[in-house]
């Protein structure tokens, strides 16, 4: 757009509809098409440009206006068509504004310094003290985060990362901020050093500083009341509210955060949801909740994760101050009131329940339950496989996406059993089995990794490893066998490949894949390859996934399906048929006791058995009509109709 002078008779009905230039009209510079009647009581210094404001408006707080500018102070400021901007405090400094945007009511936005506006901010998740700095900037992925914090181990790969972020940070310096197209900001106190996307809504907003809010049309982010953050980014479809204070945060898609939650040197992923609660110094991986009030994260790392009630760490032993962390891998719950003294690892989709002074170290041992019993850790090594939380939480992961564009930067594999948890499983048989092999017949309890272990709870453990085993390859044969011949099986002689994995914080990665990765990059290395670098690897999981199953099915079952009959893989799908079965038999039997008896306690309290019933069955419903029930037999009917078609091309 061109801009050009204002006309003598544009500066004389502006000066009657009491404006003003401090440093003379000449610093003012119009579009051609500007029209000056709705621009009153506004004071302009330094270099300002206005567009055209003509058409009527409906405010967001009801009625109707014209746009325009009306009771502001403008600082060196580009005011682009379509603006509404109305009864500000002190000024608008150092600013673009965007086409159509509306701001009323608001105390001031500035920019004082130059800025970066949050790019360059260093936080310091998981240890409090130091060490694992995360660098944040506008596109960073929980799968660069991870890696930044994680691979200290590589300082030459943490430099260029660091090194590369700071580059990018540099660009982002500017002594003038933006504000999108369609962004409304109103009822706000103070905005200082902030670039605020297109169709953001800031309403209420106390206080933000050093920041950038990364939004979209199809994707807006929302700040609401009370709202205080400083040095920090937040990305689209995300939403802070109600009084949430965040400082050195970031802030990923589709996360939200509010009633009057706290957060300081955290880092926030995909579909986060933290209410009431407390954060200092976490990592929360994709799918993060908590709820409670009374709930502290501090000097962890989780994903996918739900904190009850309660739920505390310590990270001080009060000897060289706050140095200590823990780790709950993916999936991990803990009950109301639970606790955990760092250093503590605790395996995938294990729940905790009590208090564990012992500083755990069982992510060999995932799917497991890790009680309090007499003051001990006891554990009880997969024990949560077949669990119907575990069940549920998997199916309601995907349906909680909030996020609504196509370009995401963290990319999730929510399954429970893949290729990490089950090379998890399958070290876990490992360790049980040794263990089997050193207790003697009269030992009660064995001692892991300061947790005890009873013997029958290791003897179901083997057991309910392998049937996790069973199901997770028979799942996969019956999605290969339905896709290609058998003949193309036996052909994968090929596909023998490096079978480890690691779990970046929600994306399921090959090892030697990462670590070629990470060797090649350099100084030339952009952010964007990191990031299509993860895509690719989402994109490859299907693949590799399949892979892995065969190997598995070779290594642990013996079953080489370079070398096997149609007879061998026949049988092997009759045992996971038979497998499948208990597998739903024992989620739906676990579904089944939040309708028994003792769930009715309660209900009905003024009147006899059956009101109870009935009161019950009108509040929760019945098992029989309950919507996961059938979806897990709607699921098991649909591997029934494959299992049938495969075994037809297995016994032809």
């Amino acid at each position: 757009m061109t801009y050009r002078a204002l006309s003598e008779k544009e500066i004389k009905t502006l000066e009657t509809q009491n404006c003003q230039a401090i440093d003379g009209w000449d610093q003012v510079k119009v579009s051609d098409n500007f029209k000056s009647s709705n621009i009153k009581n506004t004071t302009f210094s330094g270099e300002n440009y206005l567009g055209l404001f003509d058409k009527t408006i409906t405010i967001p707080s009801g009625g109707k206006d014209y746009k325009g500018i009306y009771n502001v102070h403008l600082h060196n400021c580009m005011i682009k068509d379509g603006c509404y901007i109305k009864n500000i405090g002190t000024s608008i400094s150092n600013y673009i504004i965007e086409e159509d945007t509306i701001i009323q009511n608001v105390g001031t936005i500035s920019v004082d310094m130059e800025s970066s506006f949050g790019n360059g901010v260093v936080v310091s998740p998981i240890n409090e003290a130091g060490g694992r700095e995360v660098i944040i900037y506008n596109d960073l992925s929980v799968h660069t985060a991870y890696l930044m914090a994680f691979y200290q181990h590589n300082p030459k790969f943490i430099k260029q990362l660091k090194d590369t972020v700071g580059k990018y940070a540099e660009t982002q310096k500017s002594t003038q901020g933006k504000i999108g197209a369609n962004t409304i900001i109103t009822n706000c106190k103070k905005i200082t050093n902030i670039n605020i996307g297109e169709y953001a809504t800031l309403d209420g907003v106390d206080y933000l500083n050093n920041g950038s809010i990364n939004c979209s049309e199809k994707s807006p982010t929302y700040i609401g009341t009370g709202v205080v953050l400083e040095d920090f980014i937040i990305h689209s479809d995300s939403k802070i509210t109600n009084g949430a204070i965040l400082k050195h945060c970031f802030v990923g898609q589709g996360c939200e955060i509010g009633d009057l939650y706290t957060a300081e040197n955290s880092v926030f992923f995909a579909n986060s949801q933290c209410l009431q609660g407390e954060a200092c110094s976490i990592f929360a991986g994709p799918y993060t909740v908590t709820h409670h009030k009374s709930t502290l994260l501090i000097a962890g790392y989780y994903s996918f994760f739900n904190a009850g009630s309660g739920t505390n760490q310590s990270n001080h032993m009060y000897k060289l101050g706050p140095v200590h962390q823990g780790i709950i891998e993916r999936g991990g719950k803990t009950g109301s009131g639970s606790y955990i003294l760092w250093p503590a690892q605790i395996g995938a989709f294990t729940m905790i329940l009590g208090h564990h002074y012992g500083n755990p170290d069982i992510s060999s041992l995932p799917f497991s339950y890790l009680i309090e019993d007499g003051g001990k850790s006891v554990l009880m090594p997969g024990q949560n496989i077949f669990n119907v939380g575990v069940t549920r939480d998997v199916q309601k992961w995907p349906n909680r996406d909030q996020r609504k564009s196509k370009d995401t930067l963290d990319y999730i594999i929510s399954e429970a059993l893949n290729p990490y948890t089950v090379n998890k499983i399958l070290d876990g048989i490992q360790v049980l089995k040794q263990l089997q092999e050193k207790a003697s017949p009269q030992a009660k309890q064995l001692l892991y990794k300061n947790t005890q272990i009873t013997l029958s709870s290791i003897n179901r453990g083997i057991k309910l490893y392998e049937q996790a085993l069973i199901k997770y390859i028979g799942d996969e044969l019956l999605s290969i066998l339905n896709k290609e011949t058998f003949d193309n099986i036996c052909n994968k002689s090929s596909l023998h490949i490096d079978e480890s994995f690691v779990d970046l914080a929600g994306l399921i990665c090959k090892t030697d894949i990462l670590e070629d990765f990470i060797q090649k990059v350099d100084s030339k290395t952009n952010i964007s390859e990191w990031n299509s670098f993860f895509q690719e690897q989402f994109n490859s999981y299907s693949e590799y996934k399949s892979i892995h199953i065969l190997n598995v099915l070779k290594s642990y079952f013996g079953i080489d399906y370079t070398n096997c009959t149609k007879e061998d893989l026949a049988s092997f799908m009759k045992l996971w048929q038979e497998n499948n079965e208990k597998t739903k038999s024992a989620i739906l039997i676990d579904a089944k006791k939040e309708f028994n008896v003792k769930s009715k306690i309660g209900f009905g309290i003024d009147h006899q058995a059956d009101c109870r019933v009935k009161d019950f069955e009108n509040v929760r419903g019945n098992f029989e009509n309950n919507s996961f029930k059938k979806i897990v037999e709607e699921e098991y009917e649909e591997t029934i109709a494959k299992y049938d078609l495969a075994m037809q091309k297995l016994t032809n």
